[in-house]
């Protein structure tokens, strides 16, 4: 329990933090409020993708794949991401969200924090081998959200059509969405070709890890606007029941017919299962303040997952028997 105590400490804790420092900025420079969005930005970016790399191909680099079975675990993650995809979309229409509610709403129910809070869980749980597996379950969750998420959000928010539609402009835009991809595939190669890792490697993606998570929380902090969260009850009640409810349960059978719960102690099935349980993902704050839909609202569900994470947590803690 004092790894789930710690886990809650260093990621809420950090959001918590930056909240705080902006609110001691804004309370003597009233006018900072533009210097704090771009430095948010600008540590956003150098943690996913300048520090977060080395502790991914440093993973990868020493991971062993139990008779390469795990091979497939990427499938895992695209499944998680077509049922919470699909299941939000169902709940919007079943309980008639407004296109602007609903494309955040989408956002929200779609984009988990696998990366930061289910890597950081999955490492201080299950060590190198829960953090690998995060980083083979997220594979291909960064780039279905980009060249589908984003675009079919945009759509939902103009009232348009709800099917999907790739896109490859953001990664001509933005090339250093590929870095993490590109650290896995050189992790797996120096994995497959048996180089050794130098004996720092390990020591320094150990102190990686938990920094990116922190670094993370600060720099949404740093821009957290609470928001009207009692004028959004009915939406983010339909994202607690995906986030928390639907995608947990589907992917816990999905992850059962697999066999999971027979690999590796049952380490992949309980990875599933906590990836599966995460809260709003930073990136859900991103298309609503690329297209003009209703930011209050990723931001009003970002922060309730975000809480609610400390009483599922220790759910899952008991309920897995970790």
């Amino acid at each position: 329990m004092n790894n789930v105590l710690f886990i809650l400490m260093l990621s809420i804790g950090s959001v918590a933090f930056g909240y705080f420092v902006k609110r001691m900025i804004l309370a003597v420079y009233s006018t900072k409020t533009q210097g704090l969005l771009d430095f948010s930005k600008k540590l956003k970016l150098i943690t996913m993708f300048v520090i977060n790399p080395i502790p991914i191909l440093s993973s990868f680099w020493t991971f062993s794949f139990e008779r390469q079975s795990l091979l497939f675990f990427p499938l895992i993650g695209i499944l998680f991401t077509i049922v919470s995809a699909l299941g939000t979309l169902i709940f919007i229409k079943v309980f008639s969200i407004e296109s602007k509610k609903a494309a955040s709403v989408f956002c929200s129910g779609m984009f988990s924090n696998i990366m930061t809070f289910g890597g950081l869980t999955a490492f201080i749980l299950f060590g190198v081998e829960g953090y690998s597996l995060i980083q083979l379950f997220n594979l291909f969750i960064g780039p279905i959200n980009y060249l589908v998420g984003y675009p079919m959000s945009y759509q939902i928010s103009i009232g348009g059509s709800k099917s999907f539609k790739l896109s490859t402009k953001v990664f001509k835009s933005r090339p250093y969405v590929l870095i993490p991809i590109t650290a896995l595939l050189i992790g797996m190669l120096f994995n497959t070709l048996g180089v050794k890792q130098p004996a720092l490697v390990p020591q320094l993606r150990s102190m990686l890890i938990p920094f990116v998570t922190g670094s993370m929380g600060v720099s949404i902090g740093l821009t957290l606007n609470l928001g009207r969260i009692t004028s959004y009850i009915k939406e983010i009640g339909v994202i607690f029941l995906i986030k928390f409810l639907v995608s947990p349960l589907v992917m816990a059978f999905i992850a059962y017919v697999f066999g999971l719960h027979t690999m590796m102690n049952g380490i992949p099935f309980k990875v599933t299962v906590i990836a599966s349980a995460m809260p709003v993902a930073f990136n859900a704050l991103i298309p609503p303040s690329i297209y003009g839909f209703d930011l209050d609202l990723a931001n009003s569900a970002w922060v309730t997952t975000t809480l609610a994470f400390a009483v599922v947590l220790p759910i899952l803690y008991v309920v897995l028997r970790i």
